[in-house]
């Protein structure tokens, strides 16, 4: 078994029992709004993090994955704004900030004196925070000069499912527009089925919205994640994990962190783990716990 620097879900035979054993011709093609129904359902119903204000986001869209969420976000504000993203986030980011105005905020307490002026920058952001495993310890102090700087922002939710100690309020945060999540990090034969929502405050009119309302979604995924949403919570991979995680994180003298996937290793063993953040080794740990 090894450490992968990437982000992997927990191969799982729980799961892969339960994706083998399910039925997939009575599984009921959903519709959009019962599929969002249920998302918002799941994400909190959870005994360790909490989403509070997802009721003023109205709009929901079926998504592949988060990632045609990012594609979407930075096609719309790439043409009048500076996409920013906090070094050491998801580097699918800076793979389409080759063809745009893009930027690595490497200091984010010092966000404010990197910003060219008001209504100029757009903010991908994750929570928990990609590098780190749990929310971004500056989450609080960017949303509010996101707020002042006329920041709209993407609030990326893709390891909501492998995370605890996670609590946001919307409402302390009108910079964020829409909120995006998925189900491959937490259920395993899930990733390659692409099972994500965007949710926006607004209306958008973009090419997410069109496909959905031309009902080309991906229904077979849709009917998935329902099925899996309805099985297992947000919480499950902590219940299931919580102890071989912590003994793991002992037994390879790894800091745990708030995302039952990641740990956090050190200069000496894991340099090679670090993905632009000065002295962090964010070390993905989902193979040792892996059981098929």
């Amino acid at each position: 078994m090894t450490a992968v620097r990437g982000a992997r879900p927990i191969r799982n035979k729980e799961l892969s029992d339960f994706h083998f054993h399910l039925d997939k011709n009575d599984i009921a093609i959903p519709s959009l709004e019962k599929y969002s129904t249920v998302w918002r359902e799941w994400i909190n119903f959870s005994n360790s993090k909490s989403l509070k204000g997802l009721e003023s986001f109205t709009h929901a869209d079926y998504t592949q994955g988060t990632s045609q969420t990012f594609d979407n976000f930075i096609l719309r504000h790439s043409k009048d704004r500076e996409i920013i993203v906090l070094e050491g986030d998801f580097q699918y980011h800076a793979c389409l900030g080759k063809h745009v105005e893009f930027k690595y905020i490497a200091y984010p307490h010092h966000l404010e004196g990197t910003l060219k002026g008001p209504g100029l920058h757009a903010l991908l952001i994750s929570a928990p925070f990609s590098d780190f495993g749990c929310i971004h310890p500056d989450f609080e102090y960017i949303m509010k000069i996101c707020d002042v700087h006329d920041i709209p922002v993407c609030l990326d939710l893709a390891y909501w499912g492998i995370a605890k100690n996670i609590h946001i309020d919307l409402n302390k945060f009108p910079a964020i527009k829409e909120v995006t999540c998925s189900l491959s990090k937490p259920f395993f034969t899930l990733e390659n089925h692409r099972v994500g929502i965007r949710f926006t405050k607004d209306y958008v009119d973009d090419g997410i919205s069109m496909l959905n309302e031309v009902k080309m979604a991906n229904n077979y995924s849709m009917a998935l994640g329902i099925e899996y949403m309805r099985n297992f919570s947000p919480d499950y991979n902590w219940e299931k994990y919580t102890k071989p995680y912590e003994k793991l994180c002992r037994d390879l003298d790894l800091v745990y962190s708030d995302s039952v996937i990641f740990a956090l290793g050190d200069a000496e063993r894991h340099e090679e783990f670090n993905r632009g953040v000065e002295g962090n080794y964010r070390v993905c740990v989902s193979e040792y716990l892996s059981d098929c």
